[in-house]
């Protein structure tokens, strides 16, 4: 397994599958579509994948600009963003 390289489905097999490229950060500097990728490895060393989905360009904007959306009265609701910090 290795990891520290932007790979778009958040992970990626190389060399027949004997290697897999993990990288967990979607939308990776706010400069990258990417989706994350986690994995689990059971005791019979079975690995399984979970993929982080990418949050749309709307939801990073609100995320940055503290503007998440509104309850018609005005005042801005507060929240988490998946992948936010």
């Amino acid at each position: 397994m290795r990891a520290h390289q932007v790979v778009e489905d958040g992970y990626e097999f190389f060399a027949g599958r004997r290697l897999v490229t993990l990288f967990s950060a979607p939308n990776y500097c706010g400069e990258f579509d990417n989706a994350g990728g986690m994995i689990s490895v059971d005791e019979n060393l079975m690995c399984s994948f979970q993929i982080l989905k990418p949050s749309s360009r709307a939801a990073r904007f609100a995320a940055r600009t503290g503007i998440v959306g509104s309850n018609n009265s005005g005042v801005g609701q507060g929240g988490l963003v998946a992948g936010g910090r």
